[in-house]
């Protein structure tokens, strides 16, 4: 469980390997065969998840598998019945992206899943005719924001970015945006991110170009992912970044010497999509996961796994963290910022031309 099987062939379906791509996990989670017999309709075989949910999470599954059913041997897919497995490639939003188009050229997408940050891909997919209709179940107690309004995704988790320090160096941070700008050191992930990416945009929106110039000639630097700048802020590289929140939040809690916020005059609140592919290879059992991570036990565990907020009402956010209602957020246009997306990425090596973006 959690294997790492980069650029491997799986017994089903053959996923690519692309070598101009940032490397791509490939994790394999087998769901253990549960206690009762499956009905012989029952869904069963691979289904194929293509996500930018971070590594650590892909890889911490099998544990918390164990310590919350102990009576069925671990078998925390309980809802499935037996004979499903799950196939997990991981990359950033850009990578999937990217992955996502190439397969497209040569005529099939092998994901059946697709889990990324933020809409605006899906905006993209959905108009190119490539996600299925998804309906949630009726108790799933999401809200309207969270649900495609034409009937193709759902939010999974809901994320968004803080300012993150080095309480080593500093007792009080940086409480907004333009404090930043102050920093001697400090970093922002770029627009490889899809969190990052509609941040950039509403914080341009905001602020105006000129706050991202001034970061790039004030000690800012980009940097490749959120995990990049986290691990450079524990890391001391850094005194302060933008970095998702349960990145911070978990960070924090395992004992690092860091404190964040959330900025004073607001952040991009994130409902993180979930839909699945309208030529899926195994679209029935691809249902019964997507229908299982928005259950209510499914969002218990998203929480308990990766520090999120969850999509449904009825599951209470991660220990510790504010209300999500109590967060001020900037108002985001998703089918925009998917019009406006591909030149994000051009303005932002043009901020950052001094300073070039890490591999």
């Amino acid at each position: 469980m959690g294997l790492r099987l980069p650029g491997s062939t799986g017994p089903q379906r053959r996923l690519r390997s692309h070598g101009a791509m940032v490397p791509i996990v490939l994790a394999v989670l087998i769901l253990p065969v549960a206690c009762s017999e499956p009905t012989p309709d029952a869904p069963s075989g691979e289904v194929v998840l293509y996500t930018s949910m971070p590594d650590s999470v892909v890889n911490r599954l099998a544990g918390v598998i164990e310590r919350r059913f102990p009576d069925l041997d671990g078998n925390f897919w309980m809802s499935l019945g037996s004979g499903i497995s799950l196939r997990i490639l991981r990359g950033r939003t850009g990578d999937i992206e990217r992955l996502i188009s190439d397969e497209m050229e040569d005529g099939a997408i092998a994901a059946d899943v697709i889990w990324l940050a933020d809409p605006s891909p899906y905006e993209t997919y959905k108009g190119m005719g490539l996600l299925a209709p998804y309906e949630p179940p009726p108790d799933s107690s999401i809200p309207a924001d969270y649900i495609d309004s034409d009937g193709f995704y759902v939010a999974g988790r809901v994320i968004s970015m803080v300012i993150a320090w080095d309480s080593r160096l500093r007792t009080e941070g940086p409480g907004d945006w333009p404090d930043l700008l102050e920093i001697d050191r400090s970093a922002f992930p770029g627009p490889e991110s899809g969190a990052a990416r509609a941040t950039i945009r509403a914080l341009i929106d905001r602020f105006g170009p000129e706050f991202f110039d001034t970061l790039a000639t004030s000690g800012g630097v980009s940097v490749a992912s959120n995990g990049a700048a986290r691990d450079g802020l524990v890391g001391g590289d850094f005194e302060a970044v933008a970095v998702l929140d349960y990145m911070a939040r978990q960070a924090k809690s395992d004992g690092a010497s860091i404190d964040f916020v959330y900025p004073a005059s607001g952040t991009v609140i994130i409902p993180s999509p979930i839909a699945i592919l309208a030529d899926a290879p195994n679209p029935s059992a691809a249902k019964e996961v997507v229908d299982f991570i928005l259950s209510q036990p499914g969002q218990e565990i998203v929480v308990e796994l990766g520090s999120f907020y969850p999509a449904r009402m009825d599951v209470a956010p991660p220990q510790g963290a504010p209300p999500l209602d109590t967060i001020r957020a900037f108002d985001v246009d998703w089918k925009a910022l998917t019009a406006d997306s591909e030149p994000i990425g051009p303005l932002w090596a043009d901020f950052f031309e001094q300073l070039p973006l890490s591999p």
